[in-house]
């Protein structure tokens, strides 16, 4: 996994950015930074628009995720190797949380 990772960023200018790579990318990324204590809280579904979102079971885990925003954008724009994520919204939306 960890290979995989670090090759994101050659994958994306490979692809010449392709909408759907970077979308792809950008959400194996949210994975790879949330880590094992947000895996099953804080779901990354669809990148739209430079826009990443994430499915979170209610109010108060939308609330602690947007404390945590800007550290998130940083670490999966790093993880990228370009500013790919230019925004995180995080919906309230416990059905995909469930899948």
């Amino acid at each position: 996994m960890e290979a995989l990772i670090k090759a994101l960023p050659a994958v994306l200018r490979a692809s010449g950015n392709a909408p759907e790579v970077a979308e792809a990318a950008a959400i194996a990324a949210w994975k790879h930074c949330a880590g094992e204590g947000l895996k099953e809280r804080a779901i990354a579904f669809e990148l739209s628009d430079r826009r990443l979102r994430v499915a979170v079971a209610d109010l108060i885990w939308q609330k602690q995720m947007n404390a945590m925003r800007g550290q998130m954008l940083y670490r999966i724009n790093t993880l990228l190797g370009q500013p790919v994520v230019g925004e995180i919204e995080f919906i309230i939306d416990p059905e995909k949380l469930c899948r």
